[in-house]
């Protein structure tokens, strides 16, 4: 049976957190919902014990993209300080339980798990026996699936894998990077192809193969359909481009001893309860060190 690694898409759990959870403060009067949210999230997660486990963040740092196409995500509501802070105090205190995280300077979430997915074409060369679980409700992740990668959204309690994306889509994972190419994402304001919906894209897709065989057969789309796509060309290249995933060259040496779930939960609890004082979370730490000590003797017995 394949070993799993768990790959957390970190800022979008900090936002189902923050969202998710009523208003809470400290004993100091500090907004901390986010941070209790996530981590009652985190060690709900960490239950379905995974063999590897590791925390994929944003770069604090303007992104690529980002300086590649100043409108990219620009139409997005200005976060309030209260969930700066809480976000901050959240790296910090994933840095100081010492939970296994990456991240890297320029580059988001998405481009450090698929970097982290792929070790057989952009890492060392490595064949791990794994089975990528990438804990996010991301859809441009979903180019990332394969055999042994799947998708699972928190929120929906939901797993997604090839036979399911292709059973709902009708075409094949990697090819709803050219079909997000058309349609467009509005939640990253990116613009794609003014007047092809997801119907019309999904057709073109499904029948071209993608966007370099829908632009090489042109002249045998349907005229209106043809005059979007030559009027937008241009957007269409460059979504696509704002949508493909970047390799992190910082990551293809790491090691993948580092995601080994062998957290100090003694710690941890020494972090979370007894300095920042999130008592309801202790249930949940002592749980999990209990399930990690009882499978460590098995282990020594077996």
């Amino acid at each position: 049976m394949k070993k799993i690694f768990t790959i957390l898409d970190g800022s979008w759990f900090v936002f189902r957190a923050y969202y998710g959870m009523p208003p809470l403060e400290d004993d100091q009067g500090r907004p901390v919902q986010a941070i209790f949210g996530f981590f009652r999230m985190l060690f709900k997660l960490l239950q379905q014990k995974p063999e590897y486990f590791a925390i994929a963040r944003d770069s604090p740092k303007q992104t690529i993209r980002k300086e590649q196409f100043s409108e990219y995500k620009a139409n997005r509501t200005k976060l309030p300080d209260e969930f700066k802070y809480q976000m901050w105090s959240i790296k910090t205190l994933v840095d100081q339980c010492n939970i296994p995280h990456f991240e890297a300077p320029g580059y988001e979430a998405d481009d450090i798990i698929g970097t982290l997915v792929r070790p057989n074409s952009m890492l060392t060369g490595m064949k791990w026996d794994l089975t990528y679980k990438i804990v996010s409700s991301d859809k441009d992740l979903k180019q990332l699936l394969n055999e042994n990668t799947i998708v699972y959204d928190w929120m929906k309690d939901e797993e997604t894998n090839v036979e399911r994306f292709i059973l709902e889509h009708d075409f094949e994972p990697l090819l709803i990077v050219d079909y997000l190419s058309l349609v467009g994402d509005s939640s990253d304001n990116i613009k794609g192809v003014t007047g092809i919906g997801a119907k019309g894209a999904a057709k073109l897709v499904i029948e071209y193969w993608g966007l370099d065989n829908i632009y090489a057969n042109i002249d045998k789309i349907a005229w209106a359909t043809q005059t979007k796509l030559i009027e937008w060309k241009e957007s269409a290249y460059h979504s696509k481009q704002l949508i493909q995933l970047m390799e992190v060259p910082d990551l293809v040496w790491y090691d993948l001893e580092y995601a080994n779930m062998n957290l100090d939960f003694n710690h941890i609890q020494k972090v979370l309860v007894d300095e920042r004082k999130f008592s309801r979370l202790e249930k949940s730490i002592k749980e999990l060190k209990k399930e990690v000590d009882w499978g460590t003797q098995l282990g020594l017995f077996g």
